[in-house]
């Protein structure tokens, strides 16, 4: 493989899968446009309750408040419902707008073109990984059409943009480039704050392996521009808006049991999320007990506690958005 780039053009096996995703999510746009009309502002989902406040109006979707920031970066919070929450979020809308060249007009053609290419430059980088340890690339594909994926792309949300920036932290720390790795892991969870306990798991790796200097490099550069930044936002608007999330269950999978007298919203559940976290449960399980100890799985469980307890309203997001997409 060898050299600084992002997968082996040369390579079919790396190039094929990406291929195959970006026709699929290309394919999806489209076909939305066909049977729903959408233009590229359908995709922002812009309600009227926060876009006009009018309280009887539409509730719209969260694609709305990047897109607000986008377009506004230093006047969007009086179209908010909670703008220290949505500001965390600060990296996509700002990219946005730096890809939309400062042009409104452009803003909804820019979220929906940065997303479709994290979701495609993901896939190749996963490729790539997956390729260099002589594995399939076309395992890349659990990733690149899982339905969250679709989701994301068709509401403008954050999540394509800020695992491409985890994915392409972890390439690049497979590769050894430690300071640039470092830096896009910090710049994911200012994009998105949940996606610190990537960094985090690299910094307990390696206090494990006592190697104090990557330790601190990953604190300083991947953990702390978050702290910064929810700093600036409690400075800025007098609160950090961590509170506005919803808070975990208590019990195990209480979240998707909550819905069980909705049959088809439990099932859905229990197959699209509980069965894969009992599997990653197990799976994470027999690593450990092999005695293997990698900063990938340090987060990896950190990611699995979190979706065991997720809340309960977090799951009911996935069919309000699939109503809303019809």
């Amino acid at each position: 493989m060898g050299g600084f780039t992002i997968w082996n053009y040369a390579d079919k096996r790396v190039l094929s899968p990406v291929v195959v995703v970006g026709s699929v999510y290309f394919a999806l746009l489209a076909l939305f446009g066909i049977l729903y009309d959408y233009q590229a502002m359908s995709f922002v989902h812009l309600g009227t309750v926060w876009g006009e406040h009018d309280p009887s109006g539409t509730w719209g979707y969260d694609g709305q408040f990047y897109y607000q920031i986008a377009v506004n970066p230093f006047g969007a919070a009086e179209f908010m419902d909670n703008a220290p929450f949505r500001y965390q979020r600060i990296v996509y809308p700002l990219t946005a707008r730096l890809l939309s060249l400062g042009r409104s007009e452009f803003v909804p053609y820019a979220l929906l073109l940065l997303n479709w290419l994290s979701i495609v430059i993901s896939v190749g980088l996963l490729s790539d990984f997956l390729h260099s340890r002589r594995l399939n690339p076309w395992f890349s594909l659990g990733y690149g059409l899982y339905f969250g994926q679709a989701t994301a792309l068709t509401f403008d949300t954050t999540e394509p943009f800020t695992y491409m920036l985890v994915i392409l932290g972890i390439w690049l720390w497979d590769k050894r480039h430690l300071n640039w790795a470092a830096l896009l892991l910090g710049v994911a969870s200012v994009s998105r704050e949940t996606a610190v306990l990537f960094p985090l798991g690299y910094v307990v790796y390696f206090l494990v392996q006592k190697e104090w200097k990557n330790a601190v490099k990953f604190t300083s550069v991947g953990v702390v521009p978050l702290i910064g930044w929810l700093v600036a936002l409690r400075i800025i608007f007098g609160e950090t808006g961590i509170t506005f999330t919803p808070p975990f269950e208590r019990f195990p999978f209480y979240g998707i049991l909550f819905h069980f007298r909705k049959p088809r919203m439990f099932w859905l559940l229990v197959i699209l999320m509980f069965i894969p976290t009992v599997g990653a449960w197990a799976l994470a399980c027999i690593e450990l007990w092999r005695g293997k100890r990698h900063p990938l799985l340090l987060a990896w469980l950190a990611n699995i506690v979190m979706i065991t307890f997720m809340a309960r309203t977090s799951y009911m997001e996935f069919f309000y958005r699939t109503k809303m997409s019809q």
